[in-house]
């Protein structure tokens, strides 16, 4: 079923926010108190999916296609599965809970907790899971951003049940945040960091066209980032996970369908309006305003949509300035990041990028942007919303 973030998506967040809790990735309020984050830009949209072992019964009959919209069916037949995500701060855990939750009408608890009517999940970095689940019986399936779906579905293992876009075409996925502490004092650096990015991204979308001269440098760098240990993926599975990621950097309508969580929090009483309003916002939708920053990307950006020159932004050469960003493991969907280092539009724009991890989780991206260990991070949105609330009730 295509979903946009409404009701049905983020029905299950109460038991998402105590999940988050129990692993740390809600800040304890002394954090909270000392710092806050920004979302400056998109990353990507789609980009995820499940798969499961090709012998699984009634695999068929576990998904049907109508109109192009591929849904969950058969409840039956997904009872007592054990499936793999990413961890409860993930935007692939609550997809995959929504699908659990809403379509099947089953419960989604963690593996190891005794329950009727029930699919499994237990917590698996995704650069793990083929390993995985080639080495654990127990594991029937999973879900994974890219290039790990990709990978298992090409393992003679596993076999595609379906992409995170089949079931909700264009969602958001990966966004750059930073800290405010940080942006306070460099703006300016800021909005060259975000130049160069709007080039790494212009970089990776025309490169995607086999014709590209640079389509070969694009497979190479994405086998780099998205297998950085043996065994490496093939060129023919690096290919159909690019094909599954949209990249992007404009902001577009992310204010408004982040003003949709926040009022889904409301609905199951985890976030009361007066919250909100004692912190100075009289309404969700103002809230998320406030935490979507445009005014980086804008200042970057020319009167023809695409990153000003290094010069129009006061950087003539000379000294660079340092940026410490945290990055996710063998994640290709922030493909851009590194393609920006290995090009040197980073350096270009005066900027010289620290690499700070990888980290195995957004919530631990969010962590080191609330800690100040990183300026710069990039993270799913579901774990910058989460921490962002939690702030307020400090």
């Amino acid at each position: 079923m295509s979903l946009n973030w409404n009701y049905k998506t983020w029905g299950a967040v109460g038991v998402l926010i105590i999940l988050l809790s129990a692993s740390g990735v809600v800040l304890s309020m002394e954090d909270s108190e000392k710092e806050s984050v920004s979302i400056l830009a998109r990353v990507n949209n789609d980009g995820s999916g499940i798969f499961i072992r090709t012998d699984t019964a009634n695999l068929a009959d576990m998904t049907e296609e109508v109109d192009g919209v591929v849904t969950a069916v058969n409840p039956q037949y997904w009872e007592g599965k054990v499936f793999m995500t990413p961890g409860p701060s993930s935007i692939q855990h609550m997809i995959l809970m929504d699908i659990v939750k809403e379509d099947l009408g089953l419960n989604f608890v963690q593996y190891g907790t005794v329950a009727d009517n029930a699919v499994y999940w237990t917590q698996v970095a995704p650069g793990q899971m083929t390993t995985k689940i080639t080495t654990d019986d127990s594991i029937d399936g999973g879900i994974a951003w890219e290039p790990h779906y990709a990978v298992a579905v090409n393992n003679a293992l596993c076999v595609e049940l379906m992409t995170t876009s089949d079931y909700w075409q264009g969602h958001p996925c990966c966004v750059v945040a930073a800290n405010n502490s940080f942006l306070s004092g460099n703006s300016n650096a800021t909005e060259r960091f975000l130049a160069a990015y709007i080039l790494s991204v212009q970089w990776v979308t025309d490169a995607l066209d086999p014709s590209s001269a640079d389509h070969e440098a694009l497979i190479k760098i994405t086998k780099k980032i998205g297998t950085p240990n043996p065994p490496t993926m093939s060129d023919e599975v690096a290919e159909a996970a690019l094909a599954n990621i949209t990249y992007a950097y404009e902001l577009g309508d992310l204010a408004e369908q982040l003003a949709e969580v926040v009022d889904t929090y409301k609905s199951l009483n985890i976030v009361q309006q007066s919250t909100l309003t004692e912190a100075g916002y009289d309404s969700s939708l103002a809230f998320t305003e406030h935490l979507v920053n445009e005014q980086y990307l804008a200042e970057s950006l020319n009167g023809e949509g695409g990153a000003k020159a290094p010069e129009d932004l006061g950087y003539y050469g000379g000294a660079l300035t340092h940026i410490g960003v945290a990055y996710l493991a063998a994640d290709i969907h922030q493909i851009a990041l590194h393609v920006g280092i290995e090009q040197g539009f980073f350096k270009k724009y005066g900027i010289e990028v620290e690499l700070l991890g990888p980290f195995p989780a957004g919530g631990d991206v969010m962590n080191a942007l609330l800690s100040g260990h990183a300026s710069i991070g990039f993270v799913g949105s579901p774990p910058v919303v989460s921490s962002s609330i939690n702030a307020l009730r400090s």
